[in-house]
């Protein structure tokens, strides 16, 4: 896995693809380790900015439930670092328009965490 960075518009725009409705998916970038989204049919990374393919192949799915244990710890950790990243991106905004749109997606990524966690 890459160690690239995860940057303040990839996380506004993450908040942006959620209020219009995307979904945030419980599977990460394999290059970024940014949560993927699903909107339209397409799969992507909204940091890497671009479309991810998810394959599943025979001894993959004997293994699913192995991989998704793997995956959600994955995630989980990965909706940590964008919850303080979102926090960090409130706390230094003078726009109140993006304040809103801050604090609604902060809201989505809290409860997609907590789902997770249960």
């Amino acid at each position: 896995m890459s160690n690239k960075k995860i940057s303040d518009e990839s996380v506004i725009d993450a908040a942006r693809l959620l209020r219009k409705g995307a979904k945030m998916l419980s599977l990460y970038c394999p290059e970024c380790n940014f949560p993927l989204f699903e909107s339209e049919g397409k799969t992507f990374c909204p940091n890497c900015r671009r479309e991810v393919i998810i394959e599943v192949g025979k001894e993959e799915r004997a293994q699913k439930e192995e991989k998704e244990i793997v995956l959600e710890s994955d995630t989980l950790e990965s909706l940590e670092k964008a919850i303080v990243k979102v926090c960090e991106l409130i706390t230094s905004s003078n726009s109140a328009e993006e304040i809103k749109l801050l604090s609604e997606s902060l809201e989505k990524i809290a409860n997609a965490f907590e789902k997770l966690r249960k």
